[in-house]
């Protein structure tokens, strides 16, 4: 089976990481809880702004901690084909391969692809905090499997719930094992 898997919000705590960021720059605290939309704006700025700024340093991009639990559960799926698909720009690409590496030197692949194109992926299944790119992979193939791994941003008023027998809406990586183990028995 081919897995896709986001990196941030999924592999990567990038949000943890630019909240850190916003609060020595603009004095800000807020939480991973706070942040509700893929467009959140604090302070008149959109968070994905200040992480597309933050991307721009390759010492940030290699100090971004994993999601908790992630590691040991990509090591488990290594039976898999499994990859990374990200919607990162470019620019941070080799910083980003450094980091994958780092913490992740299983995964198989590295594919780029713009916000709300994965369906074009070649995968069996894909991992992504963000519904859009979930809802747009499954309904590009029934064969399909999309799981949600659940932020406080990553539903964004899709009806997600239109596609529920080719969705999984995961929290946390072990139910993301589950939900692997549920789909592989299935096929």
């Amino acid at each position: 089976m081919k897995i896709a898997v986001d990196i941030d919000g999924v592999l990567a705590d990038q949000v943890g990481a630019v909240l850190n960021i916003i609060e020595k720059e603009y004095g800000q605290k807020y939480s991973k809880s706070d942040v509700n939309c893929a467009h959140w704006i604090f302070e008149g700025r959109d968070i994905w702004l200040e992480i597309a700024k933050c991307l721009a340093d390759q010492e940030y991009v290699l100090r971004v901690p994993p999601i908790e639990r992630s590691r040991a559960a990509i090591r488990k799926l290594a039976e898999h084909d499994v990859f990374v698909v990200t919607a990162r720009r470019p620019n941070p690409e080799a910083a980003t391969r450094k980091w994958l590496e780092t913490y992740f030197p299983c995964l198989k692949g590295y594919f780029y692809a713009k916000t709300g194109t994965k369906h074009l992926i070649p995968s069996d299944v894909l991992v992504d905090d963000f519904d859009l790119n979930i809802v747009e992979f499954v309904k590009s193939d029934p064969e399909r499997t999309g799981i949600l791994f659940t932020q406080p941003w990553s539903r964004n008023g899709l009806d997600i719930e239109k596609y529920s027998d080719q969705i999984y809406l995961c929290s946390e990586w072990q139910s993301v094992l589950k939900a692997i183990g549920e789909i592989d028995d299935a096929n």
